[in-house]
């Protein structure tokens, strides 16, 4: 990878020293610094973030079983790509279990869960409506609006599960969020989602979960169909 620079891995971090490297890996795939089909090399990885290889071959395989890369034969792990019917797949995963987990967490919701998730939705608003728009930071509230959700569903491993699925679809985001009517029309839904919560009702709750992911689905079989929209060009990120 001559070209990539992976984000830098903060010292000073808790988590094991595999899900630091796995992390600045994710984000740097996420954010465009390592473009699809790119080759990761073990020596290369080691050296840009300062670390032995043993745990960056333990990274390779955590992101392997995630998706965001890819043993392939006499190249080694390489980045995967970005298609329209791996985005098919992921997200029709990501809709059924982010609704299941929608619906759980409808079942038990508090004051204090619709009043976090309002509170990050009203910073993802404003976020949006500073020019130029930080994707980096509107990703993160995003993302932290749609798991805070699923997290509240009280099953780990569902929990779990999203949090792998959510992760594999900021790919697209990038791509689904380049138009800001994109992020307006997302910062309503959530709204809308906040009331059904708020009036308990679980069925909606899902169905509003289901519609959201499937929209942004729509929307990139439309964008995903014209080549120059998947340009992956470098931006900036938190």
């Amino acid at each position: 990878m001559p070209n990539a620079e992976l984000k830098k891995i903060a010292a000073t971090e808790l988590a094991p020293l595999r899900d630091r490297i796995a992390d600045s890996i994710r984000t740097s795939i996420i954010d465009g610094r390592v473009n699809p089909g790119e080759r990761l090399t073990e020596p290369d990885v080691a050296r840009q973030l300062g670390v032995s290889r043993t745990p960056v071959r333990e990274a390779f395989f955590l992101l392997i079983s995630e998706g965001f890369v890819e043993a392939a034969p006499r190249r080694g792990v390489v980045v995967a790509d970005l298609s329209p019917q791996d985005a098919e797949e992921t997200y029709v995963l990501k809709g059924a279990l982010e609704a299941l987990a929608a619906t759980l967490a409808a079942g038990k919701v508090s004051q204090q869960l619709t009043s976090v998730l309002e509170l990050i939705n009203e910073e993802l608003r404003e976020s949006i409506e500073v020019a130029p728009v930080e994707m980096g930071r509107v990703l993160d509230l995003n993302n932290r609006f749609h798991q805070t959700l699923s997290d509240a569903c009280g099953n780990r491993k569902l929990s779990r599960l999203v949090t792998v699925y959510r992760r594999q679809t900021l790919r697209y985001n990038y791509i689904y969020f380049s138009d800001v009517s994109r992020l307006r029309q997302s910062v309503e839904e959530h709204r809308t989602m906040i009331m059904a919560l708020r009036r308990k009702d679980v069925a909606e709750v899902g169905r509003l979960v289901r519609l959201h992911n499937d929209a942004a689905l729509r929307s990139l079989r439309s964008i995903m169909a014209v080549p120059a929209a998947t340009d992956r060009t470098p931006r900036s990120s938190t």
